[in-house]
């Protein structure tokens, strides 16, 4: 007897596939029942495993990973000069603007200062000459 479940694996592209465990061979079926028939209790011959070649591929592995993240660690660090640049350019068109609109305002200031004074100026003739007129009226 065979379990064949299914499991839900996101392959880290962030679509979830579905694994379905697969059945044994009719062949491994077979040769599993000879190996239970040879010992009764036994559960039979284990392969040997590799562990140094298991380490090996484990440590390439970890300096593959190492190098794809230095690779990542560089492009981010471009990208981040980039914007820097961008900002400061940014920055310093700001303070461009800045600066043109105070010398607006101060020559629109200056200016309404000027005629304020033209005013003034023409207002204290204007009063100065109806107080001659008044003043040769009275006389007669």
């Amino acid at each position: 007897m065979s379990d064949t479940g299914a499991h839900s694996q996101d392959g880290g592209n962030g679509l979830n596939q579905t694994v379905k465990t697969p059945e044994p061979n009719p062949d491994q079926q077979l040769a599993t029942e000879q190996l239970q028939a040879n010992g009764p209790g036994t559960p039979g011959h284990f392969a040997s495993f590799d562990w140094e070649e298991f380490e090996a591929r484990y440590t390439k592995a970890l300096v593959d990973a190492d190098g794809h993240e230095q690779e990542l660690m560089k492009q981010f660090d471009e990208l981040v000069k980039y914007f820097n640049v961008w900002s400061s350019a940014s920055s310093a068109h700001d303070s461009e603007r800045a600066v043109k609109r105070l010398q607006t305002r101060q020559r629109f200031v200056n200016l309404s200062e000027q005629t304020m004074a033209q005013r003034e100026q023409h207002m204290t003739e204007v009063l100065r000459a109806f107080q001659s007129a008044l003043a040769l009226l009275s006389q007669s």
